[in-house]
């Protein structure tokens, strides 16, 4: 007998502790100030970014906790103040002191930690990546507050090996109303078709823009979350097709293409930013590119959290806040593809709904686009000749 073979049987020969080397799950009890959250997936690339600077924020630390499920789902358990079970993994950011080379933009290097609560928990901040009214006719319980976030839009992508560019609001109501019986090439084929299910914001968006009901979506692929959809998309063919919300897809425009969409009654198709490799969501913000939500966030008044609960969601919202952060969140959120209200210019009722003009209370159009793109605004440092001095620029109000 080898030498190798007589190790090898010895190693065979050793009984298996089965918990030698399994490390125990983080318990979220264990992080500074922990908020559990049960958000949308569209939202991780916003709250791995806050989750970071949050840890490390030395006006007011706190880790956020996050757990992920569709938004109709979010809205209902919410307003039932229904507790997830022990069992439920949630998702946290590691603090500079854990992991100094965390990086969210950094795909190598970015993943989020998990931990597990002590006992079953009820969430203190909820998420919808839409109006709460597209899930449910009732109205928020009395104890809940709603706070409208950033705008999201939502798009169809295809891989980078589609030849396709734009879709008409015509085209995608045949594609995803009938599928193959649509004709609608080159998406003839159902199989590579895929949207999410009929409980997320990123269907129901779409569903309520093109005018088609959310349970008559079921010939397409309907995906459990964004991240299966992305792999469709990159795994697909010239005949994929696939909804994202643009936060996401703005993650991994590496790999595939957002079509520009001609919405019903318009003349031309437009990206959500005013070319296919901007990310300045210029279309969106001015009305040209049609679908897009508000994010709505929840917490309830009375929750012994309620300090913290509403300065992340005052962030969350592009608010001031008391302590002011160590970090600027409408950089946050600018980067991510999300649009802060303050920088809109129109707005809608519900989802869907007709657009109108929007002049917010106070903008931040001048600091946006000095993130995204580039800004024809003057620099100021405490006054300008027209406009109000903010954030460094003359906005005009």
């Amino acid at each position: 007998m080898t030498r190798a073979v007589l190790l090898i049987g010895i190693a065979l020969a050793i009984p298996h502790r089965a918990n030698a080397q399994v490390a125990e799950p983080t318990k979220c009890s264990t992080l500074p100030h922990v908020l559990y959250m049960q958000v949308g997936d569209t939202q991780v690339n916003l709250l791995k970014r806050l989750g970071r600077a949050l840890r490390d924020n030395t006006a007011q630390p706190i880790s956020l906790a996050f757990f992920t499920s569709g938004s109709c789902v979010n809205i209902s358990s919410f307003y039932a103040g229904s507790a997830l079970p022990k069992s439920t993994t949630f998702q946290y950011l590691p603090s500079r002191a854990e992991d100094a080379d965390w990086d969210a933009d950094n795909p190598m290097h970015s993943a989020t930690l998990s931990c597990v609560p002590d006992d079953a928990v009820v969430p203190d901040v909820g998420n919808s990546a839409l109006f709460n009214s597209a899930c449910t006719d009732g109205a928020a319980p009395a104890n809940v507050q709603l706070e409208e976030g950033a705008v999201q839009a939502y798009v169809l992508a295809v891989p980078k090996a589609s030849a396709a560019t734009a879709i008409t609001f015509e085209e995608a109501y045949f594609v995803f109303g009938f599928g193959m019986a649509g004709m609608i090439a080159p998406w003839t084929d159902n199989s590579q078709i895929f949207t999410r299910k009929p409980t997320t914001s990123t269907l129901l968006a779409w569903a309520r823009n093109l005018g088609i009901p959310a349970d008559k979506w079921a010939l397409a692929p309907q995906q459990t979350s964004s991240q299966t959809v992305v792999d469709k998309i990159n795994a697909g063919t010239a005949a994929t097709i696939g909804l994202l919300g643009a936060e996401v897809y703005d993650g991994n425009r590496g790999t595939m293409n957002v079509l520009a969409y001609r919405a019903k009654g318009q003349a031309a198709a437009y990206y959500p930013d005013s070319s296919a490799t901007a990310r300045d969501k210029r279309n969106v913000r001015d009305g040209h590119y049609t679908v897009w939500s508000p994010t709505i966030w929840m917490d309830r008044i009375g929750n012994p959290k309620s300090v913290d609960t509403r300065y992340v969601i005052d962030l969350i919202a592009n608010k001031p806040v008391t302590p002011a952060p160590s970090f600027e969140m409408i950089s946050f959120i600018a980067k991510v593809g999300l649009v802060p209200d303050c920088a809109m210019a129109v707005t809608r009722d519900f989802e869907g709904g007709p657009l109108r003009l929007y002049k917010p209370t106070t903008s931040c159009t001048c600091k946006y686009e000095s993130i995204v793109d580039t800004t024809a605004c003057t620099a100021c440092t405490d006054s300008c000749t027209t406009g109000v001095c903010r954030n460094g620029y003359c906005e005009d109000h």
